[in-house]
């Protein structure tokens, strides 16, 4: 999925305030944009937020859900970097999603293709985690919502669907930006 087919009329935007994304999702976008925002677009799935969310997409009719993040976000970039302390990390969850990276390419890729692939996929397992969700989940697959993610090169404006990132990133080691 490209941004370009995001088709729906009422799309809720899962993303991190310091990305300051939304100014360019709502020039993009042509319908309401709705935004919900978790420092590091790590969110959480309480009960309480579930059911406030189900009570939002019913209210607002949301018939799309997609999460982006900037692949430069300071929450990635800090995982990354070793000089920085561990306490200013989001959560074990980003150093657990680099472990998972092959080796052999944290060794040889450029550092762009490193944070695309750690943001495209951390992205990639919130969206699993909120389909996970009983009660959220449950609603999303119940209403065919699609859930899908999105990582932002501010450079050419240009977002990345997971799979491309993974094609580019682990295939060639490097992400044109192009």
């Amino acid at each position: 999925m490209s941004f370009e087919s995001i088709k729906s009329r009422n799309c809720l935007f899962l993303i991190c305030p310091t990305d300051h994304i939304e100014s360019v999702l709502t020039q993009k976008f042509n319908w309401k944009t709705y935004f919900y925002m978790a420092l590091g677009a790590s969110f959480s799935w309480d009960v309480r937020t579930q059911k406030n969310l189900i009570s939002f997409i019913e209210n607002q009719q949301i018939d799309q859900i997609v999460f982006v993040a900037k692949f430069t976000n300071r929450f990635y970039q800090e995982t990354l970097n070793p000089n920085n302390s561990a306490s200013f990390r989001v959560n074990k969850t980003l150093l657990d999603l680099e472990q998972s990276v092959p080796l052999d390419f944290m060794e040889q890729s450029y550092p762009i293709s490193r944070l695309m692939l750690l943001a495209s996929r951390h992205l990639q397992k919130q969206q699993k985690s909120m389909l996970d969700t009983f009660f959220l989940g449950k609603i999303l697959n119940q209403k065919r919502i699609p859930v899908t993610s999105l990582v932002y090169h501010p450079r050419g404006n240009v977002f990345y669907t997971p799979r491309k990132i993974e094609q580019k990133a682990l295939l060639y080691g490097k992400l044109s930006l192009n």
